[in-house]
C-alpha cells in the first residue's frame, strides 16, 4: 500500500488518540475540510499541512510530508523552548541571589563599622575610668 499524507496522518492520529474532528478543532482547520480533502484524493492542502505541523510540534515534518524518518521527533528537539525557559528562570534566580548577597555584604560592613565605633567608645570610657 502506498503511503500518502492521509495514511501518515491516520497513523499519527491513531498514535495520539485523535480523530479528524479533534485535529480540525485543535489545528483551527475549517470544519469538513479534512473530509473534503480526503474524499478528493488530491491530498492535504498546504494550509492544512502547516496548521497540523504547528499544532503538533512532535510530528516530524519530514516523515509527515515525505514518509522518511521517524513519526515522532525526539523529545530533545521538542524540549528546546522548555530548556531555554528553565535557563532563563535559573539566570533570574542567580541574579536575585547575587542581589541578596550584595545586600548581606553591605549589612555586614555596616555591622562591622558599628562594632568598631562601639569598641572605640568602650575603649574611651575605660581609659577615663583609669
Amino acid at each position: 500500500m502506498e503511503s500518502t499524507l492521509f495514511t501518515r496522518l491516520d497513523a499519527f492520529m491513531q498514535c495520539k488518540g485523535l480523530n479528524d474532528n479533534r485535529i480540525t478543532v485543535q489545528a483551527k482547520i475549517a470544519v469538513g475540510t479534512l473530509g473534503k480533502q480526503r474524499r478528493s484524493g488530491k491530498g492535504l492542502s498546504y494550509d492544512s499541512i502547516v496548521k497540523i505541523l504547528r499544532t503538533y510540534p512532535e510530528l516530524n515534518p519530514t516523515w509527515f510530508i515525505l514518509g522518511e524518518g521517524e513519526m515522532i521527533l525526539e523529545e530533545k528537539s521538542n524540549n528546546l523552548e522548555e530548556l531555554l525557559n528553565t535557563l532563563k528562570d535559573q539566570e533570574n534566580t542567580i541574579k536575585k541571589q547575587e542581589e541578596k548577597i550584595n545586600l548581606l555584604i553591605s549589612q555586614l560592613d555596616y555591622m562591622r563599622t558599628q562594632l568598631s565605633i562601639g569598641q572605640d567608645y568602650l575603649r574611651k570610657i575605660l581609659e577615663k575610668m583609669r
